[in-house]
């Protein structure tokens, strides 16, 4: 990105101190992004490519040991059409008549019962219409809603009265101190996870107090069955009683203004009776709101152990009209800044920064004049937006932790309420600064691009190159604001310094083209209208809320009782109480994956797609809470009585009644209105309007799509695994039933990989891409025969493809394959070069080889291509006179702060240790760049950040290590299944070791090396049969339903620790995949016993030869990390550890009691470590075979 520095940390040097830095790289070297290129399929242009040979006369020798291809940088400038300007509010309601009592909420707050102020409360924040004489204006508002009532069910036992059970009730809040109440008898439906309650109508006790009292605590009583409601917030059955959809105009009726304020608003005002208020039915326009996007720059203190603030930017966009683009000039651009220690401010700053047009700068003589006026600023600006990089997990954290060392008094400036006490920061959690934010709309656009952005890195620099963003900063620098270090030189040179402001300043300004590139605040305040919930949480993320709101506005409007809540703790312990009561089940079966045909095929590819899969199930098989019984042990069937509730049946209602089929109408309903949508955006010529009907369809698309989630998501208040894993095996059905009807319509049709909802089939067509159109739609019309809401659509045509494992494939996607099918651009699905732990020149060596494989007509044609462009390729890593050093760069995460990580296999943590030596920022989830360099022989002592490369006169690329860890790996991977390609070949030509046994190349140790018969290479990836291709499964016979059922514990574990995110759960590591029961670890034993002793005597049949030792030595390390994997070299924790508790439990330790993972942490020394008897076993045949092998070079 032009406007932003480059990535990397450095310490800055003055202007009259530069450092050697090597230039940009030329076009030639840029990075192209895969899915982006198109290119004609029939152009021989593109089919062949020489390989340049001659070497640049322009190339020069740099520091670090290597000659790249560079021009020189472009110095960072303010670029020539910055300004700023101001906008006219021009956005009034259109409305006559009285608008006094008019306010358009955006945020809301409860307030909790036990505070003094206002307890049991809701405040609503948003924006109301004042009068100042002739003249009005929106101002900020905070609205105090006193008086909420708590709502509880309680249902009586059968056989006790109502004035036992009102009796009762009385007596329970008289406990309670619950002065006032109401009770009365109501009708209300009922259809959740509770058992023990009956289904359908029923007669429930009503029970209504202030909120201001804590709500009851009991589960049951005397006359009392169950009590539900008690989990119930003020805010939500505010928003539910209302029938308040998202940010809206209220109706306030009668307020009265606040003689104590509690916020930072313009206008406060109290309301006792919440009954008065109502939404807005009438179509106004939304008020103006203004957005502020905030950038700082924190670096360590001498001491290393806090992080001072030096810089404060603020952008201030004012007016921004809730229905139109987000503006890309400001009106105005605060900046503030603070000498560093040690250092001044140059005099003439102000007057320079004016006289290049950058004004708003303001100096002060320490930190604490610095945040006193940032919180004052942030006050006067009044913003309803705050928007800004990792906002949350950084600039708001900063400024909090800074207000808080400081005591700086109006901290509370950041959100709206005038808070007194400090909160109380934890770690990497940002409760506590959400709750701070209150009354503003956080929006982060880190947070928001990785929901709606499919990347690979989400830097602001990386996302504003990806989209096109520019700030007002134009040209390169090596300071990155909030990382790199501004030292007192910097500081005391004018340029130097205004370079680093107009940095700091711009990154605000990308900081909100990012979120107005993906049309966030529009976006999300649609779904918010959708759903019914808080704006702020969708900002947030808050999937899983969303529809949860949707479900409780729709069931609280039927009449339903709606579940409580289940907080994480109350759900582990639940799980612990039932361990010694009853198994647990297993996870239930997702979707179906085919195992897929791997090889190249030249010919078309046809992809066929169910339309949204799970919400068509959902509607085809009327799957709900209201039809499907959830106390079943097996997997649940669809009930064949009428789709009509007792009480309307008696009413004569044709079925499906209100109160059935719940799921499936409201999934309708969002389907038909994108539907609706779809089809006025083909008429609308209008562009702002046919954005807004864009922002609509994608809402309720997203809306639709994950209504399934809240299913199988067992945290939501909404989860019911029965109707998850019914879902699932329709799902499966219908793929089944897809790929089984295929041949039949034609039997030269060949399914050659399916994935859940999709399927690819070989057609055997080469040239005509008219027919491969008419068989698809042959297909389709006979596959949705059978459905009625269900459907299957053409999803795209393949030109070319390279299938190599499940979910991962390259193909060349045709697509106008409606038309003509001549444009056609390169899909890359899981494939390394789309990660980003390879670095940039391993991405363009297997690009271009791709490209070759899936261009090439004759496979000779292609081997040839690749052993002489490969050899090319390590000619020049070794002689340095190609690759620029961006070539060579790495990029990883942190995952946790670098002093955590342990060993010598995190390269990134170990070059994270040393920029916090000086003095640089390191967070969680920074993307930390480095080189590996010759020298040491651990990688973590070889590792080195680009900028120390940049420095060093004496490091050099370890070119030996980038060809046999970063280029050999993913070629050989490309290559496997080309005919006639064997890997020494590939390693002949590199002039790399050849490891030998091409059955198990994929199997690759930390540093890259071919290691065929070590089972650390099982962590590379998580599906043991890419590790193992040429093993066979283990596959026993069901104790209880005699099926044969693979065994793969490792698989098991993995998909735990997915789908749940690591919480403990009393689970058996051997079931049945077909009835779900335990399968005795002894039998299992035994039947891997057998096995073996199976494969030992094919082996000594076939009279020992390589191949033979290969193919055993294989099969047997398969079985051993199949059993081992605790022991396993980089294991990671969570999997050692679950493995180690599930195994304890199988054989009987432990008394079947799981430990939580905080436990399991604790020394493995304090605690018995299970002995597995299938690991012993795999371990015991493992040895045996160790003598298969001899080293002659051990004998000599």
């Amino acid at each position: 990105m032009a406007s932003l520095a480059r990535t990397g940390a450095t310490v800055l040097k003055s202007e009259a101190d530069p450092i050697d830095k090597p230039a940009e790289p030329t076009e030639a070297t840029l990075k192209v992004k895969l899915e982006d290129e198109q290119f004609d399929y029939n152009s021989e242009e593109k089919k062949k490519r020489p390989v340049k040979r001659e070497r640049d006369t322009n190339q020069a020798t740099t520091k670090g040991g290597y000659l790249s291809v560079e021009k020189p940088k472009e110095e960072i400038r303010l670029s020539d059409d910055f300004k700023t300007e101001q906008s006219a509010q021009t956005f009034h309601p259109n409305v006559d008549g009285d608008t006094s009592h008019l306010f358009y909420w955006f945020d809301a707050k409860e307030q909790p019962y036990h505070l003094t102020v206002d307890p049991g409360s809701i405040f609503l924040f948003g924006k109301k219409l004042c009068a100042t004489g002739p003249k009005t204006h929106y101002a900020s508002c905070c609205v105090r809603v006193r008086n909420v009532e708590r709502v509880l069910y309680l249902l009586p036992k059968p056989g006790s009265s109502e004035s036992e059970v009102v009796a009762e009730i009385n007596s329970l809040c008289r406990a309670q101190s619950i002065e006032q109440r109401k009770i009365k008898f109501v009708e209300r439906y009922y259809t959740f996870e509770d058992t023990s309650i009956p289904r359908g109508k029923g007669i429930w006790a009503e029970l209504r107090f202030p909120g201001k009292y804590p709500p009851l605590t009991i589960k049951s009583g005397r006359h009392i069955a169950s009590v539900i409601g008690s989990s119930y917030s003020l805010l939500e059955l505010f928003l539910l009683s209302k029938k308040i959809m998202g940010p809206c105009f209220l109706d306030l009726g009668k307020m009265t203004p606040a003689s104590i304020r509690i916020s930072h608003c313009e206008e406060e005002y109290i309301i006792d009776n919440p009954d008065a208020i109502e939404a807005d039915t009438r179509n106004l326009s939304p008020p103006p709101l203004t957005l502020c996007s905030i950038q700082l720059h924190s670096q360590l203190d001498s001491s290393g152990s806090a992080s001072e603030i030096i810089i404060v930017s603020m952008s201030v966009f004012r007016n921004v009209n809730l229905e139109g683009n987000l503006r890309s000039t400001a009106d105005e651009i605060h900046t503030g800044i603070r000498p560093v220690e040690g250092g001044n401010i140059p005099i003439d700053l102000e007057t320079f920064c004016s006289k290049k047009g950058f004004s708003g700068v303001q100096r002060f003589t320490n930190e604490v004049q610095l945040l006193r006026w940032c919180a004052t600023k942030l006050g006067s600006i009044d913003a309803d937006f705050l928007v800004g990089h990792n906002v949350l997990g950084f600039t708001v954290n900063t400024l909090l932790r800074r207000y808080q060392d400081l005591n700086v008094s109006n901290w509370s400036t950041i959100g709206r309420l005038d808070l007194k006490k400090f909160p109380r920061l934890h770690g990497l959690s940002t409760a506590q600064e959400k709750e701070v934010c209150v009354g503003r709309l956080v929006v982060d656009s880190y947070l928001l691009s990785r929901e709606y952005f499919k990347s690979v890195n989400y830097k602001l620099s990386a996302l504003a190159d990806q989209m096109g963003i520019r700030g007002f900063a134009e040209g390169t620098s090596d300071f990155e604001p909030g990382v790199s270090v501004i030292t007192p030189e910097v500081q005391a040179n004018t340029q130097s310094l205004f370079k680093c402001l107009i940095q700091i300043g711009s990154c605000a300004i990308v900081s909100t083209g990012v979120v107005s590139h993906l049309d966030a605040i529009r976006l999300t305040k649609r779904l918010c209208t959708i759903a019914g919930n808080l704006w702020s949480h969708t900002l947030y993320g808050g999937r899983s809320e969303r529809i949860e709101y949707l479900l409780l506005h729709t069931f609280y409007g039927l009449g339903f009782i709606l579940p409580d809540k289940k907080p994480f703790e109350n759900k582990r312990n639940r799980e612990d109480e039932e361990g010694d009561e009853k198994k647990k089940k297993g996870k239930y079966q997702g979707g179906m994956v085919l195992d897929p045909k791997c090889g190249l095929y030249s010919d078309y590819i046809l992809l066929l797609d169910f339309n949204s899969l799970y919400p068509s199930l959902i509607q085809e098989f009327k799957i709900c809470f209201t039809t499907v019984e959830q106390n079943d042990e097996e997997v649940p069937t669809l009930p064949s009585e009428s789709l009509v509730c007792d009480a309307c049946a008696e009413k004569g209602v044709t079925p499906p009644c209100l109160h059935k089929c719940v799921l499936p109408k409201v999934i309708k309903s969002l389907v038909d209105s994108r539907r609706e949508v779809k089809r006025l955006m083909k008429t609308e010529k209008d562009p702002n309007n046919l954005a807004l009907l864009e922002i609509r369809q994608k809402a309720l698309k997203l809306t639709a799509n994950s209504m399934y989630g809240c299913l199988g998501f067992e945290h939501s208040r909404f989860y019911a695994q029965k109707l998850a894993e019914l879902t699932t095996q329709y799902g499966r059905d219908a793929l089944q039933k897809t790929v089984d009807l295929i041949p039949q319509i034609n039997p030269s049709l060949r399914v050659i990989y399916g994935d859940t909802d999709s399927v690819m089939i070989q057609t055997g067509i080469k040239n005509d891409i008219r027919s491969v159109r008419d068989l698809g739609l042959e297909i389709k019309t006979k596959v949705n025969k059978g459905y009625q809401s269900l459907e299957i659509d053409i999803d795209g045509v393949f030109r070319a493809m390279l299938l190599l494992k499940k979910k991962k494939y390259a193909a060349l996607t045709v697509v106008d394959w409606e038309g003509e099918g001549k444009v056609i651009k390169k899909e890359v699905k899981g494939l390394d070069m789309v990660r980003r732990d390879w670095c940039p020149l391993s991405k363009k060596v297997s690009d271009a080889v791709l490209n070759r494989i899936l261009n090439a007509d004759g496979g000779e044609d292609i081997l040839d291509y690749i052993v002489s462009y490969m050899k090319d390729v390590a000619e020049h890593v070794r002689i340095g006179d190609r690759y620029t050093l961006d070539d060579y760069v790495i990029s990883k995460s942190l995952t946790k702060e670098p002093e955590s990580y342990r060993g010598s296999t995190f390269p990134h943590a170990s070059v994270a240790l040393r920029m916090k030596e000086r003095k640089e920022m390191v967070r969680v989830g920074d993307l930390i760049p480095y080189v590996i360099c010759t020298g040491s022989d651990k990688l973590s002592e070889k590792a080195y950040h680009v900028e120390e490369m940049r420095k060093s006169s004496s490091l050099q690329i370890d070119a030996e290590w980038y060809l046999s860890s970063q280029l050999y790996p993913p070629v050989l991977r490309l290559c496997e299944h080309i005919q006639g390609f064997s890997d020494a070949q590939l390693s002949e030509a590199m002039g790399i070791v050849y490891h030998g046994n091409s059955a198990n190349r994929t199997d690759l140790n930390d540093d890259g090396d071919a290691n065929p018969f070590s089972h650390c290479g099982l962590f590379k990836s998580t599906e043991t049969d890419e590790c193992f291709p040429a093993a066979l499964p283990l596959q026993v016979a069901c104790t209880h339903c005699r099926r044969l059922t693979p065994i793969n514990p490792h698989k098991r574990v993995l998909d735990y620790l997915a789908n749940t995110g690591g919480a403990p759960q009393v689970i058996d590591l051997y079931v049945c995949a077909s009835c779900n029961k335990s399968l005795p670890v002894d039998y299992l034993a035994n039947c891997l016993t057998q096995t073996m002793d199976k494969f030992f005597r094919q082996f000594y049949q076939s009279g020992g030869g390589k191949s033979s030792v290969d193919a055993l030595r294989n099969q047997f390390t398969y079985f051993r990390a199949l059993f081992d994997v605790p022991h396993a070299p980089g294991c990671p924790p969570p999997v050692k550890r679950y493995h180690l508790e599930l195994t304890r439990r199988c054989i009987g330790l432990l008394d079947r009691k799981l430990y939580t993972l905080q436990e399991s942490e604790q020394p493995e020394t304090e605690r018995q470590e299970p002995v597995d008897p299938l690991q012993a076993s795999s371990d015991g045949f493992y040895k045996r075979i160790a003598n298969l092998y001899v080293n002659l070079g051990n004998l000599f």
